[in-house]
């Protein structure tokens, strides 16, 4: 129990990365559900609304070619500042939906600031954790995020996820996450290598990280955006649909438990029962959606399958990578999961607006049934040992 509790005592740092990453994640957690509102409520379809979240996804697409050599030139803190502040100041405009054109070029403008914020503040977080504390480390910040994001949805709703305020109270809540970041300023700042790492040589070196992160961004983008136009069309309000999320959320719990499992057990075999549980738990839905109970479990065991892939994927790619390519290989990493979930966003709103709410689990089945198929034909060959 001691040995435990001594790996959870972790340096003031990260414990202060750790607010950050909660306050921040809340603040994601409630634009989930109050940006899809606008733009349902202003008569925009499930496919537009994928397109937009797309066009966020590119933004962190375009930048992610040019963060490790932003970082290098100006330095790690002024970057994450950066990000912080533009990310907010474009959460209170994006409210004033004025057309669809003009909420794609602020969602574009939110990508690249999303991205530069998360991965500027994960690289340090994994330059900070020594490798004993890395699996475990990692797991409490997935469940950090995860809790983060629960608690979003619930916020909304109470402060309404049309209202203004909802949309100032997740500004105020990106910049409590840099606040938390000044006593940061003392620390030495790591030494970055700004050479980028192109995505086929990140497929080279390990295919298995690649599709894994590929497809893990692919599903959760889907259930992400569509869950409250998945919820609307099946007859739950708004505010419930999005507490679906939260229920997915609040698995999070899970993470650092999968970070303890993942001294004893293969992360590749963590993550291969979690595709499988994926696929379960999607076919469930698509079966019976009647009971809204049913929904806030399947959601939640969705979590707790989706926490064997994230924490996993996570620790084999900082294995792959010396600590001062993190930058590089967390931006590389970000990007293939970027793509997946460009991917998802167009291919979830497409089947939706074809097929209607049986869409979302369809889309996900898909997914998790591709996944599969390159383990059973390819993997065994081609994936590190293990």
């Amino acid at each position: 129990m001691f040995a435990i509790l001594k790996e959870l005592n972790f340096q003031k740092e990260i414990k202060l990365l750790y607010l950050s990453f909660f306050s921040f994640a809340t603040a994601v957690g409630m634009n989930l559900v109050s940006f899809p509102t606008i733009l349902k409520l202003n008569n925009i379809n499930p496919a537009k609304i994928g397109i937009s979240y797309t066009i966020d996804a590119i933004g962190g697409i375009f930048i992610s070619f040019f963060l490790a050599k932003i970082v290098a030139r100006i330095g790690l803190m002024k970057t994450i500042r950066f990000g912080a502040i533009i990310y907010a100041l474009l959460i209170i405009i994006i409210y004033h939906f004025i057309n669809f054109y003009l909420w794609l070029l602020i969602s574009f403008a939110i990508g690249v600031c999303w991205f530069i914020y998360t991965i500027t503040r994960i690289s340090w977080l994994n330059i900070l954790l020594n490798n004993s504390q890395r699996g475990v480390g990692l797991g409490i910040f997935s469940m950090i995020i995860s809790a983060g994001i629960a608690l979003g949805p619930i916020i909304v709703s109470f402060s309404k996820a049309d209202q203004f305020l909802t949309f100032i109270i997740s500004a105020s809540l990106v910049i409590l996450s840099l606040i938390f970041l000044i006593p940061l300023n003392k620390l030495n700042k790591p030494i970055i290598n700004s050479k980028r790492i192109p995505l086929k040589d990140f497929f080279i070196k390990n295919p298995t990280c690649f599709l894994t992160r590929f497809f893990l961004d692919f599903q959760t983008y889907i259930l992400m955006t569509f869950t409250v136009v998945y919820g609307s069309q099946i007859g739950l309000s708004y505010e419930k649909a999005g507490l679906l999320i939260t229920a997915y959320m609040a698995s999070g719990f899970f993470d650092t438990i999968v970070g303890f499992m993942l001294k004893k057990i293969s992360p590749y075999k963590l993550i291969n029962i979690g595709f499988l549980g994926c696929l379960y738990c999607f076919i469930a839905i698509l079966i019976y959606n009647k009971s809204y109970f049913i929904l806030l479990l399947i959601y939640f065991s969705f979590g707790m399958f989706i926490a064997c892939i994230y924490v996993s994927v996570f620790k084999i790619m900082n294995e792959d990578y010396n600590i001062e390519e993190l930058v590089s290989a967390s931006a590389t990493f970000q990007l293939i999961g970027t793509t997946g979930s460009v991917m998802g966003s167009l291919f979830g709103g497409l089947i939706i607006n074809i097929i209607g709410a049986q869409g979302l689990p369809i889309s996900i089945i898909f997914s998790c049934v591709f996944y599969i198929t390159y383990l059973i034909i390819y993997e065994k060959r081609i994936s590190p040992k293990n």
